[in-house]
């Protein structure tokens, strides 16, 4: 999806699901003074270095064969 192309709305959802990342851990994707989640989200979205995608965009999971945990390592079934 082109972040350009979306209204204010999903730019705001977009940013903060982007700043609940970083809360997290995330690496941020810009270089700032500041230290606030939502400021570095909002930069990153404002200058398109964060990519969203719609529900139908989305590869179906089922036909993965594979699974990994965040950190790489395979999922045991």
């Amino acid at each position: 999806m082109d972040i350009s192309q979306a209204g204010t709305f999903l730019k705001v959802n977009i940013a903060a699901q982007r700043a609940r990342q970083l809360m997290q851990g995330a690496t941020a994707r810009v270089i700032t003074t500041s230290r606030k989640p939502a400021a570095l989200a909002i930069q990153e979205v404002a200058e398109g270095l964060v990519e969203a995608y719609t529900p139908s965009e989305l590869p179906d999971l089922a036909d993965t064969e594979e699974f990994e945990n965040a950190d790489g390592t395979e999922l045991e079934e």
